[in-house]
């Protein structure tokens, strides 16, 4: 994280406290416009801004990021960079939403960006993959699907809660949705895995509404992790199965009635039958 520099009158950022109810966003817009007007950089102003030791300025610098990215690619994301690392959480929370606009638009042009942001060693810039991913998953874009899959496979793995959070229930679900088959593909390679992290990631992507159209595929993974016995793995399996079982009653029922006189699946069955 770059250090502060000192207060200079011109990086003043517009307010977007109570005082003045203006989106963060619609102020970064208007200061753009003024910059560009007096043809000043908007990304060296954004640079100026993302050192400043004001949150509010911090995040007017994250609403500016997407608006001067073609000056300057490399450096908009060296910036931005910083700032999904920031000690503050509405920074950081402005820092990957600025990151999932770039990705969507310019997803080629920053993918091996993320790739070593994923590799760093600061969880928020994990997060902030995982989040950039789910927003870049377009079913019209079948082009990104071998590059999404290579970003999300090592954060799997990841034990961090909002990184783990973020990757199991909302970019598996989000990937899934977009890209059934491909993702229904990597999920069974990712299940030889022994960490179980990664199992309980891969059962965790089952429980939301895209699994639903796939139950019966579903259970071919599903029915692997339940044999288990490791906490973590058996009761993410559990949890699938009475999501699925929601929304697919016809396909999940019977196979847990089944369950029931397993030996080792009949405490997964259980579980999930207390939720059905």
């Amino acid at each position: 994280m770059r250090k502060p520099k000192p207060t200079n009158p011109k990086d003043s950022a517009p307010s977007v406290d109570a005082s003045d109810r203006e989106p963060a966003r619609r102020a970064a817009r208007r200061l753009a416009r003024e910059l560009e007007h007096e043809g000043t950089s908007v990304l060296e102003r954004a640079q100026r801004l993302a050192q400043r030791t004001e949150p509010q300025a911090r995040r007017i610098a994250c609403e500016l990021i997407p608006l001067s990215f073609d000056e300057d690619p490399g450096e908009a994301m060296a910036v931005l960079e910083g700032l999904a690392a920031d000690d503050e959480r509405k920074v950081r929370a402005a820092a990957v939403t600025a990151c999932s606009r770039i990705v969507r638009a310019h997803f080629e042009r920053v993918a091996d960006i993320l790739a070593a942001w994923r590799d760093d060693a600061s969880p928020h810039l994990h997060r902030a993959v995982a989040v950039a991913v789910a927003r870049a998953a377009e079913p019209h874009r079948l082009e990104r699907v071998p590059h999404l899959m290579r970003l999300m496979g090592p954060l799997l793995g990841d034990s961090d809660p909002a990184v783990r959070r973020t990757v199991g229930l909302s970019t598996l679900g989000a990937l899934l949705g977009a890209y059934p088959e491909a993702t229904f593909e990597a999920l069974v390679e990712w299940s030889t895995s022994s960490d179980p992290q990664v199992l309980w990631n891969v059962a965790m992507a089952f429980t939301g509404a895209p699994a639903a159209p796939m139950a019966k595929r579903a259970l071919i993974v599903l029915r692997k992790l339940a044999l288990d016995d490791r906490r973590t793995v058996w009761r993410a399996a559990a949890a699938a199965m009475w999501q699925l079982g929601r929304r697919r009653p016809d396909v999940v029922r019977p196979e847990l009635d089944r369950w029931l006189d397993d030996d080792v699946r009949g405490k997964v069955a259980r579980e999930a039958l207390k939720y059905l």
